[in-house]
Formats: structure tokens, sequence, C-alpha cells
């Protein structure tokens, strides 16, 4: 193992962007009943001062849904990008491993052309989620 990166999106749940999940969702469920219960679910906001506010971003706290969401919405972010970056730049071995919000990558095996293992990938990838 030459290198580990251990990554916490920082506040991932109450940013969460609705339009961009359902777009994401949409490409699996063809169900609009479906999408519209989740669209509800995403919509219901909090109670203050006796009244609701509806969310126009985030995920419901300490509901079962957000980790589901967040692993649907991650996916289309991030693992598609990791294994594109992986495919296209990489010239090592790298294991992605997520979560919810947590992800770890495991740099196995990697080729230190120019000083940088990984074509500089692991480098880019901790400045981009720092």
């Amino acid at each position: 193992m030459r290198w580990v990166l251990d990554v916490d999106i920082q506040a991932f749940f109450d940013a969460l962007d609705h339009d961009w999940m359902m777009c994401f969702l949409q490409h699996r469920i063809a169900d609009r009943r479906v999408l519209a219960l989740i669209a509800r679910w995403l919509r219901t906001g909090v109670p203050e001062n006796g009244k609701r506010i509806a969310a126009k971003q985030s995920t419901p706290q300490g509901a079962p849904i957000p980790p589901l969401l967040a692993n649907i919405y991650l996916h289309h972010v991030v693992d598609l990008w990791i294994r594109q970056w992986r495919e296209r730049t990489a010239w090592g071995q790298m294991i992605a491993v997520r979560y919810a919000d947590d992800w770890m990558a495991f740099v196995v095996k990697s080729s230190m052309r120019g000083g940088m293992p990984l074509n500089g990938g692991v480098s880019d990838i901790a400045r981009m989620t720092a």
C-alpha cells in the first residue's frame, strides 16, 4: 500500500441538490409515483416557529433514506468520476471504497513518472476534496 486517502464530504447532507438528485433517480426509476414520493420527501423541510419551511436542498435529518439517496447521488458524482479518472489518467492500481459521503482511496501500486504517484491523480483528488 503506497497511499491512503480518507475523504469525508463536509456538510454533504445539508447541501444535496434536489434537482440533480431527481435527475439521477430518473436514470434508474421509471415509476413517476415513486419519483413523486421521493421528491415530496426531499421537500418536507423543517418546522420553525410553528410553520413548515420547505427545503430547497438537503435531506431529511434522522430519516433512513438519506444514506440511500447519498449513495445514488455520489455514484453519479464520485464513483463514475473515479472510474473515468482511473481509465484515462492513472498508471497504477487504485481501489476506491465509498459509503454515503465517506470514501477512501487505496493506491496499491503506482508508476512514479515525474515523481507523482498515479500521474498526480491522488494529489489531484486531495486538492479537489480539501
